[in-house]
């Protein structure tokens, strides 16, 4: 990870927009050029994340996903700012629109259709071992080609061999939690959710 001074930072950071953040500061900021910083802080000084920090472990998983043909970001560079200490990753975000998004600002979408494709996404997913615990419509894009892909993939696993139906089946469980969500959707879309 290269150094980053908080002099080089506040240059960076000049004209972006804060696009989330939290009671400890800026988490995500897209720059002016349009690429993103993603900041992450250290929880405590004794977890694993002092050897195989977040932005590192985000940078591997779109390595993995790339690899597996996998839509998602494109990164650029990590970096490690000390003062505050954080953890950070600049990529390129993946350009499409979440399936959040699309159901909030077209909702009438063709939904057979598109939770159709998110059902065979997840599935193609979990055949390739992939385990996505933040999984939920405001992670998966689609894309500008027409593919589904993964955003904010920090918290993924990859295990090299396809998923037991236990850790599909939670995976569903997750993504089926987020009520605002499904409210937007019809029950014969979500029948093609649940009945996977």
């Amino acid at each position: 990870m290269q150094p980053l001074s908080s002099e080089q930072f506040a240059a960076m950071r000049q004209g972006a927009v804060v696009i989330e953040q939290d009671g400890h500061g800026e988490k995500v900021l897209r720059l002016k050029n349009g690429t993103f910083l993603k900041l992450f802080r250290r929880k405590s000084w004794f977890s694993k994340t002092v050897l195989f920090p977040p932005a590192a472990r985000f940078a591997a998983n779109a390595k993995q996903l790339k690899a597996l043909g996998i839509p998602c970001p494109h990164i650029i560079q990590l970096y490690k700012l000390s003062n505050p200490y954080r953890s950070v990753v600049h990529y390129e975000p993946l350009e499409g629109t979440t399936l959040r998004q699309l159901l909030n600002e077209q909702p009438s979408i063709e939904q057979l259709e598109l939770f159709g494709m998110l059902g065979e996404f997840i599935t193609h997913l979990h055949d390739l071992g992939i385990y996505f615990r933040s999984l939920h419509l405001g992670n998966i894009v689609l894309t500008q080609g027409g593919e589904l892909g993964l955003i904010d993939i920090s918290d993924m696993r990859c295990l090299g061999r396809s998923l037991p139906r236990r850790m599909r089946n939670r995976n569903y469980r997750h993504l089926l939690r987020y009520e605002k969500d499904w409210a937007l959707a019809g029950t014969s879309a979500i029948s093609l959710i649940r009945g996977k």
